[in-house]
């Protein structure tokens, strides 16, 4: 029997309207669905490695599902409070947080691995300090991996949906999924896990989101706790976040956004990425010179001393860490030693107060990978000066004049920087400052007094037993503390 050619258009329309309409029913793209989907145990609160969810809309570009245990334990009125959320999400994803993104770090994947063109957002219980999440592997199909989702799909925690950040930590999801896009399914590439952070958390600032803090306090108060902690190590810690916040805030301050775009287009990675970026954009400093900036911004943030040592985001000014505090004894000759241990691609802030004379410092670098040692001059006038020790071997030592008496501390900020691409970044390295100072003595009125001090005392300090020292050391904290000049 032979089909008129009328029928043949038919049967050829309706085919193809099948084929359209195949991924919806395939993968059960209506209200109230419930699916299963691959989660991250080690994220979940129950590590579950799978959790049932419920569609609750489908509004442009977007699927909201929810976890069904924890929709179906809400009642009417909070159902409709969390529909009213989902609402303002969309209508913030669509008008703000997608066309700004893509304007400027470009496309995630035009379909998932459903040949659906719309963001599939899941919402399910998290562990506390897990805000969301992506699955690289849900970009690809089933065959290649059994345990992909094939979908563009982010993770959300439920705490969210009536929290704060919640607009937030889409936007920093999403950033996730352009990067999965420019790197891997582009170029085979995995970004490095430290640059593939820092960029999603500018990306919340790029958005205006961190406009009268929120959001950005949390981890700049998150790194002032811990400055000292790796760039490169990642351990999914908040005093990661804080650090890869700083840094990346300060690189975009002073190398502007260019840099985080071209290192996203670039088929290299990590600081490679980097540095073809800031040479693609004529910049002179490497990588590892933007590095030892920043730790001396953190600690001084003060355009006066040169135009790297500060953060021009209105966030971070006025915002430094707090060094370690090594007390030098206030009289007498002695001798401080300080060993400590440093992960690569971070710092430690060294300052030194009290004694008075001359300070002779011997710094040992057994590993080799501290090249130059930042150290900071603050003179009694409360003027800081930045200086530098090139390092060529294992040792240097350093005389610093008049300490105590024109000089009222130095910070020493050793950093480690190992440019092997072949180490694992969690290698530590040991460096050790040894301080040397002989105070002098002064005579007044003919009495032994061996510094002076801005208070009366009963008898000279080499008289006063171990209790006596001691309360005088605590009046003089005090003192310095009120003076601001001081800090602990």
């Amino acid at each position: 029997m032979k089909l008129r050619r009328m029928d043949c258009i038919k049967i050829s329309f309706v085919f193809l309207f099948l084929m359209l309409l195949a991924p919806s029913l395939a993968f059960g793209y209506s209200i109230g669905t419930k699916t299963d989907f691959y989660t991250e145990a080690g994220f979940s609160e129950e590590n579950k490695g799978q959790v049932t969810a419920t569609l609750i809309s489908s509004p442009d570009n977007l699927h909201f599902y929810i976890e069904t245990s924890f929709w179906d334990s809400k009642d009417e009125n909070a159902k409709k409070e969390i529909k009213d959320s989902l609402g303002a999400l969309s209508k913030e994803f669509n008008e703000v947080i997608y066309p700004q993104l893509t304007s400027v770090f470009g496309n995630e994947a035009l379909r998932g691995a459903d040949r659906d063109e719309r963001l599939t957002i899941v919402f399910h219980n998290l562990k506390q300090g897990v805000n969301g999440y992506i699955r690289n592997i849900d970009a690809y199909e089933k065959r290649i991996n059994p345990f992909s989702n094939q979908r563009k799909l982010i993770y959300i925690s439920t705490d969210l949906i009536l929290g704060e950040y919640l607009k937030e930590t889409i936007a920093h999801e999403f950033v996730h999924l352009i990067t999965l896009n420019k790197k891997d399914l582009e170029y085979g590439v995995a970004e490095d896990k430290w640059l593939n952070e820092a960029r999603a958390e500018y990306a919340v600032t790029l958005l205006g989101y961190n406009q009268g803090g929120g959001y950005i306090d949390k981890r700049i108060t998150s790194f002032i706790e811990k400055p000292y902690t790796s760039l490169m190590f990642w351990d999914n810690s908040n005093y990661d976040y804080g650090v890869v916040n700083s840094f990346i805030h300060y690189l975009v301050d002073h190398y502007g956004v260019d840099i985080l775009i071209d290192s996203l287009n670039s088929s290299k990675k990590g600081i490679e990425s980097i540095n073809e970026a800031l040479l693609k954009n004529s910049f002179k400093d490497s990588f590892s010179d933007i590095f030892t900036n920043w730790t001396i911004a953190v600690y001084v943030n003060d355009c006066s001393l040169g135009e790297k040592y500060c953060f021009k985001d209105k966030n971070f000014q006025g915002k430094t860490i707090i060094p370690f505090s090594n007390f030098l004894p206030l009289s007498g000759e002695s001798t401080l030693y300080a060993g400590q241990v440093l992960s690569n691609y971070s710092a430690h802030w060294q300052r030194y107060v009290g004694g008075r004379g001359e300070l002779k410092v011997s710094f040992s670098n057994p590993s080799g990978v501290v090249s130059k040692l930042p150290y900071i001059i603050k003179n009694i006038s409360g003027e800081n000066d930045v200086r530098f020790i090139d390092i060529s071997g294992q040792e240097v030592e350093l005389i610093i004049s008049n300490f105590g008496k024109d000089v009222s501390s130095v910070t020493f900020i050793p950093i480690a920087i190992n440019e092997n691409t072949n180490i694992n970044n969690d290698e530590s390295y040991f460096y050790s400052i040894t301080t040397h100072i002989a105070s002098k003595e002064i005579q007044e009125n003919g009495n032994s007094v061996d510094i002076e001090l801005p208070f009366e005392i009963d008898k000279p300090l080499n008289q006063m037993n171990r209790e006596e020292l001691l309360m005088v050391i605590i009046r003089t904290i005090i003192y310095l503390l009120m003076q601001g000049k001081l800090v602990i």
